[in-house]
């Protein structure tokens, strides 16, 4: 064999169908994020939203577009169901005590 070939090997055309079909699903998830993020954008231009509606669809879409990259750019998707609860358990904890600190916040606006 030839350095060129050690180098490079030869691909028949099922190898790129294969590569073609494992990238596909990245290729679906990147655009699904790319049309959230237009929507997000759509939301914060458009004057006809109540605020709250706003703030809501906002979070909403960023947690949707969170979920995405976990499954797909962290692999998360193939992994085993106590692993996906490991790594939710460190998401959930710091929404849980920023909840109670707008709770208290707003708890001690009102008085």
């Amino acid at each position: 064999m030839s350095e060129k070939e050690i180098l490079q090997p030869a691909m028949s055309s099922a190898g790129h169908v294969t590569a073609a079909r494992q990238r596909a699903p990245y290729l679906v998830a990147f655009a699904v994020l790319i049309a959230l993020t237009l929507v997000e954008i759509g939301v914060v231009r458009s004057g006809g939203v109540p605020h709250r509606a706003a703030v809501v669809a906002l979070i909403a879409l960023a947690l949707a577009k969170a979920a995405l990259i976990a499954l797909f750019y962290m692999h998360l998707r193939y992994e085993t169901r106590i692993l996906k609860l490991t790594v939710l358990g460190p998401l959930v904890a710091p929404a849980v005590y920023a909840l109670l600190l707008m709770l208290d916040a707003a708890r001690r606006h009102a008085s």
